[in-house]
């Protein structure tokens, strides 16, 4: 089996961003380098909220970009200046405008991130052992964003043969299947439904019968988030930002396993970030 890094998320606290609200108004930060703060208030974070009106000091040296949400507008605010975080966009503090840069869609949902310590595991599947029970790897408590998501779980011992099922919440049948893999790919005629909520059953064959079972639920993301991430979705030249605005909605979409490993990776990129190391916790 491929190696893979599959998460299991627990319950989150929240950390409360800057201008936070149920219609949060203002920009998002979705990179700085070097120190960048806000007058009055502080260091500005990644993924942090910047409201109407706040003056940015964005020191030599350093950078910061954000978009607008709403408008589908990202900005790159170079270092050397302080700004001013209008309604219609950053612009100096002389009044000039910062040049906007189109994202893919626009009226995206907020970012209403969490930082705090979450409870968690992490699975690294490389050749696991087998067991008597299989482990439901993914998607666990989470939501998918494909119509045709891989499912996957741990070898059981003696096993021959798994037999998965899907089905709705009241129990009406999806899909069902037979294989030999610890692994499985739902086909074009068994797709799901956007918005979906979906439970998932696993059991263990032997040579004389089921062995053991385990079972999980997994939810679709909505049509809106579908459409919008793959709009979003950052090929081999995206930059650093519009990879955190793809993670950043990925969560927002209840897609909480997707997004955990590109914090990771992003992380990686930029060990320094304070937040997206507590992302990739």
């Amino acid at each position: 089996m491929n190696t893979a890094h599959h998460i299991f998320w627990g319950a989150l606290g929240a950390l409360t961003l800057l201008g936070s609200s149920a219609t949060m108004a203002g920009l998002l930060v979705t990179e700085t380098i070097g120190k960048v703060e806000i007058e009055g208030k502080g260091p500005v974070n990644t993924l942090a909220q910047i409201p109407d009106n706040a003056r940015l000091k964005v020191p030599a040296g350093a950078k910061l970009v954000v978009v607008d949400l709403g408008s589908g507008r990202e900005y790159v605010l170079p270092g050397n200046f302080t700004y001013i975080a209008a309604a219609s966009g950053p612009q100096t503090v002389d009044g000039k405008a910062v040049a906007a840069r189109p994202l893919p869609t626009r009226n995206l949902p907020d970012v209403k991130i969490v930082t705090a310590k979450v409870a968690q595991a992490t699975l690294v599947m490389r050749s696991l052992p087998k067991t008597n029970v299989p482990v439901l790897v993914s998607p666990v408590r989470t939501a998918v964003i494909s119509l045709m998501p891989t499912l996957r779980w741990t070898a059981v011992e003696a096993a021959t043969n798994y037999k998965l099922t899907v089905t709705q919440p009241d129990g009406s049948l999806v899909w069902e299947a037979m294989t030999r893999d610890t692994e499985i790919t739902l086909t074009a005629g068994q797709t799901l439904q956007a918005g979906g909520r979906y439970n998932w059953r696993v059991e263990a064959m032997g040579a004389d019968g089921r062995l053991s079972d385990a079972a999980a639920r997994f939810t679709v993301a909505s049509a809106e988030a579908l459409t919008a991430l793959a709009l979003l979705k950052p090929d081999a030249t995206a930059t650093f930002s519009r990879k955190v605005l793809y993670a950043a909605q990925l969560r927002e979409a209840g897609a909480v396993e997707d997004a955990k490993l590109l914090w990771q990776a992003l992380s990686r990129e930029q060990p320094e970030d304070p937040v997206l190391a507590s992302l990739a916790e």
